[in-house]
Order: C-alpha cells, then sequence, then structure tokens
C-alpha cells in the first residue's frame, strides 16, 4: 500500500472564496467533477483492456472521494481518493485503480488546457459532467488545476466552460440570476406549472413553478418583480433556451410592499377578533370598518411602514402615525364613518377631528395634510 494518500486539490480563486470559504451552492462542484474524473477512468480502463466492451462491476464505487479539508489560498477544497473502497469493490485492483484515476486526472487537465482533439470527443457522459461543474461561477473567478506530471496550472473560467461545452454541443448549462417583471402564469395540469417572467437580457423566459405556488404566490401579482437562480440552458451566443433546474424564484417584495403586507395582515388579525375580544368587553370589528381601511392602505402603500394599526372596543379601527412633526390619527368606524385628527409634536397646533364619507375623501384631505406638513 502506498504511503501517500491520492489527493487532488481545486484551487478556487476570487474574492468569493477568501479566508477557505467556499459557498454551498459551490459544493456541487465536486460531486460534478468527480463525475467527470471517473468517465475519463473508464476511457483509461478501456485503453488497458481493449479487449473488453464494458468497465468491471464495482469500477463506479471503487472511485470514491472524500472532501478532507478546504485550505486557505482562496479556497482549496482537498479530495482523496478512498483506497478502501476500491479494495472492497474491486477487490486486488486498488493499485491499477490508483493509476487509472491519475491518468484520468491528467486527462481532465488537458481537456482544460485545450490540448487537440479533446473537446470533439467529449461524449455525454462528460458533457453531463461538465454542465455542473463551475456552473455557479461569476467573472473574475477561476478554478485552476495543477498537472501532476509537469506542475503547470490550467485555468478553468466560465468563459472556458462554455466554449468546451459549446465545442462538442449547441447549448450548455450555466448559473444565472436576476430580476424581471411577471407577465403571466400557466397551470396546464395539476403536476407542473409555469410562470413567464419579461426579462431584459433573456427576453420572455418560462420557470417551471409547483401549481400550488403559482396559486399561493404569483396569481395575483401580475406586473410585479420576480428575483430567480436557475440553472439555465444557453446557446454559444447566450441565447436563453430553457430551464434546467430553479434554485430560487419569488416575488420582490420592495419596503413600501412590505410594509403593505404587513398591514393588511394586521387587518386579517383584526377580522378573526371575535365579541368579547378585550377581556369580556370588546366588539367584533365592523366589516365596513375593515374595508374602508384596506381601501386606504390600498390608495396610499407607501406609508404603510408609518402606521400603528389597533382595534376598538367600539368595532372601530384606529390607525394612529406619525409624520413630518404631526401625530395623527385616523378611525374607520361602523356604518363607513371615517375621522381624522392630530396634534403638533413640538408645538400648540392642532388639526381638528374631520368627518368623512368616503375613503376618497380621506385620502384628498390625507395628501393635503402631507403636503402641507412637508
Amino acid at each position: 500500500m502506498p504511503d501517500e494518500p491520492t489527493i487532488f486539490s481545486l484551487h478556487y480563486r476570487g474574492s468569493r472564496f477568501r479566508n477557505a470559504r467556499l459557498p454551498v451552492e459551490v459544493l456541487a462542484d465536486l460531486p460534478a467533477f468527480r463525475d467527470l474524473l471517473v468517465s475519463y477512468a473508464k476511457d483509461e480502463w478501456r485503453r488497458r483492456n481493449s479487449d473488453r466492451q464494458r468497465v468491471p462491476k464495482g469500477f463506479d464505487k471503487s472511485l470514491s472521494f472524500d472532501l478532507i479539508s478546504i485550505r486557505e489560498g482562496s479556497a482549496i477544497p482537498k479530495l482523496e481518493w478512498n483506497r478502501d473502497s476500491a479494495q472492497a469493490n474491486l477487490p486486488g485492483f486498488a493499485d491499477e485503480i490508483e493509476e487509472i484515476v491519475e491518468a484520468a486526472y491528467d486527462d481532465v487537465v488537458a481537456l482544460i488546457d485545450g490540448q487537440d482533439g479533446r473537446i470533439t470527443a467529449l461524449n455525454a457522459e462528460k458533457v453531463r459532467a461538465l454542465n455542473r461543474f463551475g456552473a455557479g461561477l461569476r467573472d473574475n473567478e477561476t478554478i485552476e488545476l495543477t498537472s501532476r506530471g509537469t506542475g503547470g496550472v490550467v485555468y478553468f473560467d466560465a468563459l472556458r466552460r462554455k466554449q468546451l461545452i459549446t465545442g462538442a454541443r449547441e447549448t450548455y448549462l450555466t448559473r444565472i440570476e436576476g430580476i424581471g417583471e411577471l407577465i403571466g402564469t400557466y397551470v396546464p395540469s395539476g403536476y407542473q406549472g409555469h410562470i413567464i417572467v419579461r426579462t431584459e437580457k433573456y427576453g420572455n423566459i418560462n420557470i417551471p413553478v409547483d401549481p400550488f405556488q403559482i396559486y399561493e404566490e404569483f396569481a395575483n401579482e401580475l406586473n410585479n418583480d420576480v428575483q430567480f437562480e436557475l440553472l439555465a440552458e444557453l446557446d454559444s451566443q447566450d441565447r436563453f433556451r430553457g430551464v434546467s433546474d430553479v434554485f430560487e424564484v419569488g416575488i420582490v417584495f420592495d419596503e413600501a410592499r412590505a410594509a403593505f403586507e404587513k398591514a393588511m395582515k394586521r387587518l386579517s388579525e383584526l377580522r378573526a377578533l371575535p365579541d368579547g375580544w378585550h377581556d369580556g368587553s370588546g366588539k367584533q370589528i365592523a366589516g365596513d370598518a375593515l374595508e374602508s381601511a384596506s381601501q386606504f392602505f390600498d390608495q396610499r402603500p407607501a406609508f404603510c411602514e408609518l402606521y400603528r394599526i389597533y382595534p376598538t372596543e367600539e368595532a372601530a379601527i384606529l390607525i394612529d402615525f406619525e409624520i413630518d412633526g404631526w401625530d395623527y390619527s385616523i378611525e374607520f368606524g361602523s356604518g363607513g364613518a371615517i375621522e381624522m385628527y392630530g396634534i403638533q409634536v413640538d408645538g400648540d397646533a392642532e388639526m381638528e377631528p374631520h368627518d368623512f364619507r368616503s375613503v376618497d375623501a380621506l385620502v384628498a384631505e390625507f395628501d393635503k395634510r402631507i403636503a402641507a406638513d412637508g
């Protein structure tokens, strides 16, 4: 048994990888790298055993690797070939398997280095591995591999990866993220749905989404922004062809929208209050009070982050808020009654109670007061 273990290092360079940090999404590179090694190892086995069409049973399992450490500079995950696994799955062949693994690694280095004939010889198995290996690399990030024989370094970045894959196939897979406008939803069956997102870079893209997620999150969000992170299929000109996997997709909530959602959630909580909610007293909140408050929030959502929302014992909803040195209150009562009043925080001025017959009338006064105070 050799004294030294067989270890392969992938040297990640880029700001994300400083101080031996390896983002979780990058960990998918490690099994992909292993699969690429295995594919070349199969080729090497067949070269050594030209009389055999297939690799022996247990060959794949004999090529097991363990992540034993991540070193600094920037981040260097170290993968150790598991000799014990090779011995268990192919007894008596461990030494030969080790030689085959080393030869396979040299082939991977030669592929990245661009030696003649390597790209056109990529079969489907190797392309599948390359489509996952380095899929999350960003601009100015590289994976460096060092030749075992010469000590020379080869550089694997997003461009080189694209060149390798599109040299053998029309399209390649890469991880993309961005924001676009939700312009449609589509649920042709109960098993799979799609949302349609308009993007500046890739045009309209169809993103597969679970039908229940469409109903719960997207059905009422047309024309709002959607944030996505996908494994996308692009052609050699980086034109979008399709989605291979979805890592994240959701509506973008800016601060105003988040505050609006919080205010509406508070109304839902008040709606659920029963009679006697306040130690035996307190009437159930009137439906028209809830409706008026909802209309007001909908018409002036930008101010929702300021609102403090309370129930009253008389079935009304009270909203307090401070803005531009004034402390205001708006009360939405039963029967559509609406009242607004306020005081100056650091002065003696007051806004006498004003009654309104509609939410539109309240909004008109609200806008006038806010403009005057601002």
